[in-house]
């Protein structure tokens, strides 16, 4: 079963169904960011953060994101979607916000510290420019807009590119060692067996080739995609992880310039004459959002020689 995706009524791609699967992501599905319930607020006292005690190494980090957006962090625990350990982001009147999966509460201070510590790798990002990206309204499917339906998938693509720039930064913690995802996108895959793959299949197929620290649970999602048929996802998704794992991202522009190039492999557009176009979201103040729209290719003239 296939969806077409509306281009302002005009231009038709046609986009495959498909669920959804997070780790960490910034903002939620409909791409607004939530207020923080003041009944929860867990703000992190000197040194501490919803009751665990923090390196000096890692309340740098924090003193840095409250430098910037100027408030405290907001943290809380409850209950996230499926697979979620937790979300990060920062709200329109510029509060950095961080909600974690309730059963880590009472559970391994470890991973407790490494969710933490992850989600405060985005915020910082966050806090330093780097861009959430939003599907424009104007972009509909026949199942609803593609904010509604398909923002999700943008905001893991999102994740798995500032996975990427801060991985020496989990790496020098230690903490890929206790957020082990390995396991969740084979469950999925074998759950949907029979089942047309989505964006979301090639996007968590490019996790597992990014993060898996094993080769062995790598190929054991390549084999269950292979059994599964799911040809388009084995294919974009290495050409995702590809793309993502020889970038050089310094700067916000240049994680803008591969989310595009991400998202054109995800989404490709049938017709050459359109592309997607990133426009920075002026009614955020307090944080940098690019609204995803598409828009007609720029036509060049070709250049002709001057006679003597």
């Amino acid at each position: 079963m296939k969806r077409k995706f509306l281009i302002f009524a005009a231009l038709i791609l046609i986009l495959p169904i498909g669920g959804n699967v997070s780790a960490q992501v910034v903002e939620n599905d409909s791409g607004q960011n939530s207020e923080p319930n003041p009944k929860h607020n867990s703000a992190p006292n000197v040194g501490y953060f919803l009751g665990l005690k923090l390196s000096p190494e890692i309340r740098v980090i924090i003193k840095d994101i409250e430098r910037k957006t100027g408030n405290e962090i907001y943290g809380e625990f409850g209950e996230l979607d499926e697979f979620m350990l937790g979300a990060s982001f920062i709200t329109e009147d510029g509060i950095p916000v961080i909600h974690i999966d309730y059963k880590l509460e009472d559970g391994d201070d470890k991973k407790l510290e490494a969710v933490i510590v992850h989600e405060l790798l985005h915020l910082r990002l966050t806090a330093n420019g780097y861009p959430a990206f939003l599907f424009s309204e104007n972009i509909n499917m026949t199942k609803g807009r593609a904010i509604d339906t398909e923002q999700s998938n943008i905001n893991d693509l999102r994740s798995l590119i500032e996975h990427q720039i801060f991985k020496a930064d989990m790496q020098k913690f230690g903490l890929y060692k206790y957020i082990d995802l390995a396991g969740d996108t084979a469950k999925l895959a074998r759950n949907q067996k029979g089942q047309e793959s989505g964006q979301d299949s090639s996007i968590n197929y490019a996790r597992a080739i990014l993060e898996y620290p094993n080769q062995k649970d790598i190929q054991e999602v390549k084999n269950i995609y292979t059994a599964n048929k799911w040809t388009r996802a084995l294919r974009e998704g290495e050409t995702i992880a590809g793309m993502i794992g020889a970038s050089n991202i310094k700067t916000p522009a240049d994680a803008e310039a591969l989310f595009l190039k991400c998202i054109t492999v995800l989404y490709p557009m049938p017709n050459t004459s359109y592309n997607f176009k990133l426009t920075l979201d002026p009614k955020i103040k307090t944080y940098r959002r690019m609204i995803v729209s598409i828009a007609r290719r720029k036509v060049t003239a070709p250049r002709r020689s001057k006679r003597n």
